[in-house]
């Protein structure tokens, strides 16, 4: 059900899953919300495509059912959960949740806390609620966050065997699951009321011990919404649900609610693959996307592609501009089943810029003086996504303070002449003494004027024009100054490819050292931006060491210029997010296609439909840009050319992350009933 065929080698792989919420048949029993019917078929599906990765050690994160522990039917619905994935052959290494055996001792919280009874009852079905077990350099951790700060006695000795199991393994990778997040937006946020998060003294001493032993990775749940941070140099993530989302948490995004009162973002819902390698471990959501039945695709062979994290995408080309804060803080209002309002963070952007494979970031130098902000960023940056500083050059700015000030949480400053595609003298030569002093340097424009057809107002440009090139580096020459990249405005007419051929023919330059591009996605046909960002990565590859941005990475729906982006208000993937990551995998790992800088690239238009082939070392790769859907038997003649001689073939649906084994004969009938998407 998914290829991995594209990821480098790891030593080892787990898989963890939270808050399934099996729920027994409601029949034609009235429900709270219509997403509740779905709940247990969307666990089935989940539990069948964790079941498919073949990984020997499965972790769920709490909440198997629906029901709470000391009601009537809660005993027959974790016999039922249980039932369903076993019926997959998984054999899960359970933690213990609020559903399975009680709330947080809360006097606020909705439903009775966890009891000596309710814990003896879940290991009697499940065994212990805090226990460890080693998978390759390893060592996994489990611990029952629903006893901590209780006056049970089992909250003390999960407590000094957690200290003893830590003491004993320090020099291990070390590897921590519990229900409950530690906290959402701060470590200093209040807990009493507070429905997500475990409260002081035992949020202290797990955060004391994660920083002291230099926890690799911990992972929580029961929030339903995902949230990314790091304690320390650990990682922390709060994994996403398989069923459905909690309403309150769809505050932070600036869009109505999604269906079911923002209950069914069904988008988000998903399972976490984890791959510890040799110096890291990789993390890959893939997402479930809320289904009820394997679709006809998978179930006839197709498989699902497990794409790189930027740190295996070193030679990427792909960054993003971030029009949009990488992330920004809400408060949820007041409602169940909180008492309290809840802060919390938008981590989607700051995840989907990892899932994406992306290598680079734009970021305006202001956001680097916003502690909050500084800190996203920072983060970013420890996933290996290089960081590039962008600042107008104003009379005012002080460049080399600037650099002093925040040098050290920069890969590239990029000076953005106001006004103008010339620096002037001053300018040149402050280049000059940070170049000698081995600052990365980057020089665009930021020129209003520039005239947009169907708008009544010239709109600004940001970036170069390609036929300005050639001059600005001669000037860079005769002053001595050298900068290490120059962002050129990537326009799609004719087309991005036409526009990276005309950055490819320029004579060599002396004074800098790579042409960025930066594509800037119009108006809000899904398919148009689908075709222009696979064209333009693809198109890229002819410029080795260049990078290409795309921007925006969210939605505008709300300014003068309405554009998609990337992710959509809710920050879900639309198809040229999916496009642009599965292709930024397949040309990484076509013998290294970004790399090697020797890729020769084709493009043939004929009716409706481009056709760009690359050639790479070691393979040979065909991609189909429909500009509208096509029947098979319209597929150009130069398709079927190129797929000669008879042998196998590997097509890819790029907006579906889509993969199915095929010979040039079957070709067709993989393509029917039409070509609709990359």
């Amino acid at each position: 059900m998914f290829d991995r065929s594209l990821l480098p080698e790891a030593v080892c792989e787990f898989v963890v899953l939270a808050d399934t919420h099996y729920m027994i048949d409601p029949d034609d029993s009235e429900v709270e919300f219509p997403s509740r019917r779905r709940q247990s078929a969307r666990a089935d599906v989940a539990w069948q495509m964790v079941s498919s990765l073949g990984c020997p050690r499965v972790f769920h994160l709490g909440d198997l059912v629906q029901e709470f522990p000391g009601t009537d039917d809660f005993p027959r619905a974790l016999e039922e959960a249980i039932q369903q994935f076993r019926a997959h052959g998984i054999d899960p290494h359970p933690v213990a949740g609020n559903h399975d055996v009680g709330d947080k001792p809360d006097p606020t919280m909705p439903t009775r806390p966890v009891t000596a009874g309710s814990l003896t009852d879940y290991h009697k079905a499940l065994g212990p609620s805090w226990y460890s077990v080693d998978q390759g350099p390893a060592r996994m951790i489990v611990l029952n966050s629903q006893i901590m700060n209780t006056a049970l006695p089992e909250a003390v000795q999960q407590q000094h065997w957690f200290e003893q199991e830590l003491a004993e393994h320090a020099d291990r990778r070390l590897f921590v699951f519990l229900h409950l997040p530690p906290y959402l937006n701060d470590p200093d946020e209040p807990a009493l009321g507070h429905y997500d998060n475990v409260a002081e003294p035992a949020r202290g001493w797990l955060l004391d011990l994660l920083a002291r032993y230099k926890i690799e990775l911990l992972l929580a749940a029961h929030v339903h919404c995902a949230f990314y941070d790091r304690v320390g140099r650990s990682r922390y993530q709060v994994v996403n649900s398989t069923s459905f989302t909690r309403p309150g948490f769809c505050h932070m995004f600036t869009a109505p609610p999604p269906p079911d009162q923002g209950r069914d973002d069904a988008d988000k819902l998903g399972v976490l693959l984890c791959r510890i390698r040799d110096d890291r471990t990789d993390l890959h959501w893939l997402r479930t996307g809320g289904r009820t039945e394997i679709d006809s695709r998978l179930a006839s062979g197709a498989r699902l592609l497990v794409t790189r994290t930027p740190a295996n995408l070193p030679d990427s080309p792909l960054g993003v501009s971030l029009t949009h804060p990488l992330s920004n803080r809400t408060e949820i209002p007041l409602a169940w089943p909180s008492s309290i309002r809840q802060t919390v963070r938008n981590d989607y952007p700051l995840l989907a810029c990892l899932e994406l494979g992306t290598t680079a970031v734009r970021v305006p130098a202001t956001d680097l003086a916003d502690p909050f902000l500084q800190r996203r960023i920072e983060i970013l940056r420890d996933e290996q996504v290089r960081i590039v500083a962008t600042s107008l050059w104003a009379n005012d700015l002080d460049p080399p303070r600037l650099v002093e000030r925040h040098g050290d949480q920069v890969d590239t400053w990029e000076w953005q002449l106001a006004g103008t595609d010339r620096p002037g003298e001053e300018q040149l030569a402050v280049l000059k003494v940070l170049g000698q002093a081995g600052v990365s340097q980057a020089l665009s424009a930021v020129v209003p004027g520039q005239s947009l057809a169907g708008k009544q107002h010239p709109r600004t440009r940001i970036g170069f024009r390609v036929e300005t090139i050639s001059e600005l580096d001669r000037q860079l020459v005769a002053s001595g100054t050298r900068v290490d990249r120059v962002l050129c405005r990537l326009s799609p007419a004719p087309t991005a490819a036409a526009a990276i051929d005309e950055i490819a023919r320029l004579d060599s330059l002396q004074a800098i050292g790579n042409i960025d591009v930066q594509l800037e996605l119009l108006g809000q046909d899904v398919r148009s931006a689908a075709n222009q960002v696979a064209e333009s990565l693809a198109a890229v590859t002819r410029l080795h060491g260049s990078r290409l941005f795309i921007d925006p990475l969210i939605d505008f729906d709300r300014t003068m210029d309405v554009r998609h982006g990337l992710l959509d208000p809710f920050c879900n993937p639309r198809p040229a997010f999916h496009v642009l990551r599965c292709l930024n995998t397949i040309l990484a790992a076509a013998g290294n296609a970004f790399g090697s800088g020797e890729s020769r690239i084709g493009w043939l238009e004929t009716g409706s439909v481009v056709f760009g082939t690359i050639e790479t070392s070691t393979a040979s790769i065909g991609l189909l840009l429909p500009a509208t859907p096509v029947p098979v038997e319209e597929c150009p003649a130069e398709v079927t050319a190129w797929c000669s001689p008879p042998g196998p073939l590997s097509v890819y649906h790029l907006a579906g992350g889509l993969l199915t084994e095929t010979t040039t004969d079957g070709l067709a009938g993989v393509l029917a009933p039409g070509i609709d998407e990359p």
